[in-house]
C-alpha cells in the first residue's frame, strides 16, 4: 500500500536523528498481513514533523528501523511504503 499517510497530513520530514547502540529488536504487527515486518533491528530515534492542513506541525518521536529495502528508516515512512505496522514489543 504504497503512499500510506495519516489522514489530514500533507507531509513528513524527518528533523533530527538521534543513534541508539542498544541492539533492541522491535515486534510489528503488518495490518495488511505483510511478511518479512514482524520483526525489525532498531537502530535509533528520529524526530518528525508532520504538516497538516490550517495547523501548527505535529512533532512526534518515532523509531527508526532498519529495513532491509530501504535501510535506516523512521517507522512513519516505512509505513508510508508498506501500510500501517503495529509496534508489539521492543526487546
Amino acid at each position: 500500500m504504497s503512499g500510506y499517510r495519516p489522514a489530514g497530513a500533507l507531509r513528513r520530514e524527518t528533523v533530527q536523528f538521534i543513534p541508539d547502540r542498544l541492539a533492541k529488536t522491535g515486534l510489528f504487527r503488518s495490518e495488511l498481513g505483510l511478511e518479512g515486518y514482524d520483526s525489525l533491528p532498531l537502530v535509533g530515534w528520529a524526530l518528525v514533523a508532520t504538516f497538516e492542513t490550517d495547523e501548527l506541525p505535529r512533532l512526534t518521536v518515532e523509531p527508526v528501523v532498519d529495513d532491509r529495502c530501504m535501510g535506516p528508516v523512521p517507522l512513519g515512512d516505512l509505513e508510508e511504503e508498506v501500510g500501517p505496522l503495529t509496534l508489539l514489543e521492543i526487546v
